[in-house]
This record gives structure tokens, C-alpha cells and sequence, in this order.
């Protein structure tokens, strides 16, 4: 067991040394949609790579073509910049493996030009390839999404506020830069740094400047780039609900908006739950689902009547 962990580990560190090694590694580096390139590693192994375009695969023949068993073994696949896979092999005399490899995961939304890189211990090779891709529709490559929103009563800066919870999910391997900025009916904007680690989700508190205990809608954009421009749209959902009951959320098409800091700024609207006289009256304070401003007229008006026939 000591001696399988010994061959393991020091299999990975020849994989890692190839990425770091430049003075060793011959490169190759292909542009067709599907290629093929054979890679010799140091130690004897012979990979024969095989890269489709067209189906965002990459496929690995690892071979002994010695007459010793090759104990020390391995190779690393990135794409755009991000790792894919990595695999640690021990070959036998005459062995051959193969192994397909989807990097579709990889694939960086935000990018025309993108890279696949094949390393192993001195050797590597690349292919290139171009594929416009929408970042807000992207259809089987992985993006950041909002997976959730929660209207509920918070606190920011230790003062009670209406906040929004936002639920956002990277289900890809790579890491974007990006940002989440909410509005609703009573926000401008309040804007956030949401970048998300690969394969991991995170709740970022949004300030809301809405009345507490009202009823919300707004909208959640997650983006990278200028918010004035489609381009670099991730994902956008409205929501609607309260403090302490559920919060309705709804996918909606990425549109690109002024941002609060310039002439012009988007404002959001919602003719279903922008606020009537009598919640504004109230402050958007309410008994019974009865806005107050509504009670009080009651009262004033009982009042009245109690006068005038008493």
C-alpha cells in the first residue's frame, strides 16, 4: 500500500512539473477543428491525442511501447486556462489505455479564441479552436446561474433593513468575474462583487431600500463586464414576494440597463406590486394584510358617524 501512495504521488508531481517545466516540453499547436497529434513523454509513454471540435471532445491513447513497466505516468488536460482532467497511470509491457475526455465544462463563455491543452512530463501540445459563444444563452456549456432568491428582514451595518438572498450557483470549471446587481420597485440598484468558485454556490445579502414587510419585485442580474452591454450577460431572474412568506422567482431574458451612477439609470417597475396611496401612506406597515392607512380612515370615519348620531 506504502508503495502504490509512493507511485501515485510521485506521479502527480511529474504532471505538475510538466506545466511548469518550459525548458523541456515540446510544444505543438494545431488550429483545426479535429486533429491529431502524438505526444513521447519522458519514461517511455506514448500518447496519441485526438481532439473533436465539433463534439468538445479530446480523446487520450496512453501506451507502453517499452519492455519494462512503466510505473510513472500521468497527464493533465486544461481548457481555456482551467484544469479538466488529470489521470496518474502505471503501464504495463505492450499496455494501451484510452480515455475520452468532454471539455465542454472548460469552455470559457466569455472567449471566441479557446485553448485545449494536452501535458505530460516532457511534452505537451495544443489545439486551438474559435466558437462565438452567447453568455447569456449558452446552451450545453456550463455558466454561473441565480438559483434562488429570498425576500426576508435583515440587517445591514447592524441597522433592521429589507434584504434579498441571493443563491448563486458555478456549475462550470471555470471562475468568472462576476458581478449581481438587484432592483426593485423601491431600489435603484444595489450592486455586488459575485464571483463564484468552480462547482460551489454562495448567498450574497442584498441591501433592499423597500419598507420592511411589504411586498417586493424586482429583478437579479448576474453579469461580467459593462451592465450597459449584452455582451458578458450571465443570467437574469424577477422575483416577488415578503418577510416570513415565499418568494416567487422567474427566469427572464438577460437585458442590458443604465446603471444608478449614470444619466438615465434604469429604474424597475412593476404595475402588479408598485405601491397604491393608502401603502405608501402606511410605510408599507399592514394588520391583517389591511394596509394601516386604511384602519386609521376607518377609525376617523367611525368617529364621525359616532358623533353626528350619538
Amino acid at each position: 500500500m506504502t508503495n502504490k501512495k509512493f507511485y501515485v504521488t510521485v506521479g502527480t508531481l511529474f504532471v505538475v512539473c510538466a506545466l511548469l517545466s518550459t525548458g523541456v516540453v515540446a510544444a505543438g499547436v494545431l488550429q483545426d477543428e479535429s486533429s491529431n497529434e502524438k505526444v513521447e513523454a519522458t519514461g517511455g509513454t506514448t500518447y496519441t491525442v485526438a481532439f473533436n471540435g465539433e463534439e468538445s471532445a479530446l480523446k487520450v491513447t496512453a501506451k507502453n511501447p517499452t519492455k519494462e513497466k512503466i510505473r510513472l505516468a500521468g497527464y493533465v488536460v486544461t481548457v481555456d486556462g482551467r484544469q479538466v482532467h488529470e489521470k496518474n497511470l502505471n503501464l504495463s509491457v505492450g499496455e494501451e489505455r484510452t480515455k475520452r475526455i468532454n471539455i465542454t465544462d472548460g469552455i470559457n463563455v466569455n472567449q471566441d479564441s479557446h485553448t485545449v491543452t494536452f501535458s505530460t512530463y516532457g511534452g505537451h501540445t495544443e489545439f486551438n479552436f474559435t466558437r462565438e459563444i452567447d453568455s447569456a444563452d449558452s446552451g450545453k456549456i456550463p455558466t454561473p446561474y441565480i438559483a434562488d432568491v429570498e425576500v426576508i428582514e435583515g440587517t445591514i451595518n447592524g441597522e433592521p433593513s429589507a434584504v434579498a438572498e441571493v443563491t448563486l450557483a458555478n456549475p462550470s470549471e471555470q471562475l468568472y468575474s462576476t458581478k449581481l446587481m438587484v432592483h426593485t420597485v423601491g431600489t435603484d440598484g444595489s450592486l455586488y462583487p459575485a464571483s463564484v468558485r468552480p462547482g460551489d454556490t454562495r448567498t450574497i445579502t442584498v441591501e433592499l431600500l423597500d419598507d420592511r414587510g411589504a411586498k417586493i419585485a424586482g429583478e437579479a442580474r448576474l453579469y461580467t463586464g459593462n451592465l450597459t452591454t449584452a455582451e458578458g450577460g450571465i443570467d437574469q431572474v424577477e422575483f416577488a414576494g415578503r418577510a416570513g412568506a415565499q418568494t416567487r422567482v422567474w427566469n427572464a431574458s438577460y437585458e442590458s440597463v443604465r446603471p444608478t451612477w449614470m444619466q438615465n439609470n434604469y429604474e424597475y417597475h412593476n404595475d402588479s406590486y408598485a405601491p397604491g396611496l393608502a401603502t405608501k401612506l402606511s410605510g408599507g406597515h399592514e394588520v391583517a394584510g389591511i394596509p394601516v392607512a386604511y384602519l386609521c380612515a376607518g377609525v376617523l370615519l367611525g368617529l364621525f358617524a359616532f358623533r353626528k348620531f350619538r
